[in-house]
């Protein structure tokens, strides 16, 4: 603490508490009560209810502030953390967070929501290393998953760690992830294409049970994200096929051949 404070003092880093603000999104989570409610550092300016605010693609105006304690609080100055309600979605843990006013944010996330639709087709790479990677990737069998978990971050903790197992024939694809309980959507989807669905510290809704019975689907839940590396990796190795060699066991010499009429 004492190395911070010289260290800020030293470079002079200091906030404005009077100007709209702009913070960083700590962590994100998708309350039953609540909807989504995001842990919000501000790091300038002050946060007050009724303000709207964007972050990433998700936007809204602040409805209440809890601080660390729970109780409600009315602003937020420069580097306190408070969870926000009244975000559309979700945000990205990560995300820069800032205060606008309503026309803007629908402008900016009209933007937004248009450059991560262009960016996701730029990402599709036609060139001809792109081309050799993907034949590849088609030699391994695809073993597809989909993520539901509590907050954004142990959903991206799983999806990196979870999308990292492979073996020499089959190889794990994280197809979607999200934060929540498991809905009709999330079966509809595992169906389709075949997919384990990983259900981590959360639960699935009334349809989605009904759906799952219905299909015979299982859904696996977990609260530790070694036990589902471990589950899955126990899944792929039992799609490997088994290897058939020859094994000599001896060897014998012609001698002598007689003929029999009979045969």
């Amino acid at each position: 603490l004492e190395m911070v404070l010289f260290v800020a003092e030293y470079q002079n880093l200091k906030a404005n508490p009077k100007r709209k603000a702009m913070g960083s999104v700590i962590e994100a989570r998708l309350d039953k009560g609540k909807g989504p409610v995001a842990t919000i550092l501000v790091q300038n300016g002050t946060l007050n209810v009724g303000d709207f605010s964007i972050a990433g693609t998700s936007a809204g105006k602040v409805r209440a502030m809890f601080n660390e304690k729970g109780k409600n609080v009315k602003s937020a100055g420069p580097s306190y953390a408070v969870s926000v309600l009244g975000l559309s979605s979700t945000p990205n843990a990560g995300d820069e967070m800032y205060s606008v006013d309503e026309k803007m944010s629908k402008k900016v996330l009209s933007e937004r929501l248009i450059r991560e639709q262009k960016e996701k087709i730029q990402a599709t790479d036609t060139s001809v290393d792109a081309l050799l990677s993907r034949m590849k990737e088609t030699e391994y069998k695809a073993y597809n998953v989909i993520i539901k978990g509590d907050v954004q971050g142990s959903v991206e903790a799983l999806k990196q760690t979870i999308g990292s197992i492979m073996n020499e024939e089959v190889k794990v694809h994280c197809i979607h992830g999200g934060v929540g309980a498991i809905n009709e959507n999330d079966i509809m989807l595992a169906s389709a294409s075949n997919a384990l669905i990983l259900a981590f510290n959360v639960k699935a809704d009334f349809k989605a049970k009904v759906l799952a019975v219905k299909y015979k689907f299982n859904i696996q839940n977990f609260r530790i994200i070694y036990e589902a590396m471990d589950y899955v990796t126990k899944q792929i190795n039992s799609m490997v096929a088994p290897k058939y060699r020859e094994v000599v066991t001896g060897h014998a010499e012609i001698r002598m051949i007689f003929k029999a009429s009979k045969v």
